[in-house]
């Protein structure tokens, strides 16, 4: 599983840099979040299918991956209050996520997806 997160990990890494260059950052932020909001509705709603183990578990890799390169991504100095608010609800996001995975608890990761759909609606349609 370590070679996998590495190279999902590589994977993440090169799509951000390559796009970077390419797109609008806030653009890019909001496909990552979209892309998260799939996988942990993914890991939640396979969460008591035996016969999809293999692919709750790719998606709950993939989805602390993108959580991890959003809460790296953040700048700090230039928005203090808002990367901190950020990082807390990714944060969240994670915590959720690992309950769901580890412990089948999925109300928390329902909670979190709907704060991201909340946030980043929000955000997409001021940006209409």
């Amino acid at each position: 599983m370590n070679l996998k997160y590495s190279k999902a990990k590589l994977f993440y890494k090169k799509v951000e840099k390559s796009s970077i260059e390419n797109e609008n950052p806030v653009k890019i932020i909001n496909t990552m979040v979209v892309e998260l909001k799939k996988s942990m509705e993914i890991v939640v709603n396979s969460i008591y299918l035996k016969d999809k183990t293999q692919i709750r578990s790719k998606h709950f890799s993939r989805a602390l991956v993108i959580i991890y390169t959003l809460q790296t991504s953040l700048d700090f100095e230039k928005g203090k209050t808002l990367a901190g608010k950020l990082f807390q609800i990714y944060e969240y996001c994670r915590t959720q996520l690992i309950q769901c995975f580890s412990k089948k608890i999925v109300e928390g990761a329902n909670k979190a997806i709907a704060a991201l759909d909340d946030i980043f609606l929000k955000e997409n349609l001021g940006n209409g």
